[in-house]
């Protein structure tokens, strides 16, 4: 018995171009990770006293280092909550106490001296934190995803593809003479 593998036929070419022409348009639309500028992430309530008392601090911040971005969260409300259980999370410590400021994987609960001058340390030490930052601060979430535009233009080009090729094909008029 020949077990040669079997080409693929027409239909099943048509198939896989299709698939790899998906993946194609699905990675355009996703913006490149290192495009995204330095961001603090700071999550509090306005019924916190510290998280009263920071809020100068991070203005201040914001205004020494222009490269930087300070996403702020209020945690009172549920979306903004959970948005930082799951920062947490990640960093393998619970969300118990505010304010709780993130740089990238250093976390900080709570405010005072000592810790506004670890949190500046670290933003100084941060790479493309004296660049003005194209990005803008108070964003619900700080990774959107990709824009709508690109996911819509994507699912448009695909479906357009799929029509052109999995649509039945002509042949020409046969010669029965």
């Amino acid at each position: 018995m020949d077990q040669r593998p079997t080409p693929l036929r027409p239909r099943g070419r048509r198939l896989a171009t299709f698939v790899a022409l998906l993946a194609a348009v699905m990675l355009l639309a996703v913006p490149a990770a290192a495009d995204e500028p330095p961001t603090l992430k700071y999550f509090g309530t306005d019924a916190c006293p510290f998280c009263r008392e920071m809020q100068p601090f991070l203005d201040d911040l914001e205004e020494e280092y222009p490269g930087l971005v300070v996403a702020r969260y209020d945690v009172s409300g549920q979306e903004h909550a959970a948005i930082w259980e799951r920062e947490m999370e990640a960093r393998g410590e619970p969300a118990q106490g505010v304010p709780t400021a993130i740089l990238d994987d250093q976390v900080w609960v709570g405010f005072n001296e000592a810790i506004g001058q670890e949190i500046e340390a670290a933003v100084a030490e941060t790479e493309g934190v004296d660049e003005p930052a194209d990005a803008v601060a108070d964003v619900p979430d700080a990774s959107p995803g990709p824009p709508l535009t690109a996911i819509v233009l994507g699912v448009v080009v695909v479906l357009a593809v799929a029509a052109a090729m999995f649509a039945p094909r002509r042949t020409g008029p046969r010669g029965d003479s």
